[in-house]
């Protein structure tokens, strides 16, 4: 596959497969290595899925679903791409000719999470100062 410009200067179709996680972090070579991964992985996501049933806001919950739903997205690539270990990123973002990452759409799904739960702790401690 051949990449292809989607914004000119911020985005293009990239195709490529990620054997770590954000940002290639972790990335594994071997079949234990990415058992082990994958292990962290379900750990990591059970985790997420219990703040996000005690979560005491809409807004928390829906950033914790957000991130719940992307981090299984992920693991599901993951685990269909067997002995590859590795999850399909495509969107190549950069400004210009600066590159910055390439993602897939769990990925956007997490981080909207992340923004989500950041922006309700930031309103929550405006809240308690008035």
């Amino acid at each position: 596959m051949t990449g292809r410009v989607l914004i000119p200067g911020l985005a293009d179709f990239t195709p490529t497969f990620n054997r770590g996680v954000s940002f290639g972090l972790l990335a594994q070579n071997s079949p234990a290595g990415c058992r082990l991964l994958i292990a962290l992985l379900v750990v990591i996501i059970l985790g997420v899925a219990i703040m996000a049933w005690r979560a005491s806001s809409l807004t928390a919950a829906a950033g914790y679903g957000l991130i719940l739903g992307g981090a299984l997205g992920n693991l599901f690539d993951r685990l269909l791409n067997g002995a590859a270990c590795a999850v399909f990123d495509f969107l190549f973002l950069h400004l210009g000719r600066i590159p910055l990452f390439v993602c897939n759409f769990p990925d956007i799904a997490i981080s909207a999470g992340v923004v989500l739960l950041l922006a309700e702790a930031l309103f929550a401690k405006q809240e308690a100062a008035h």
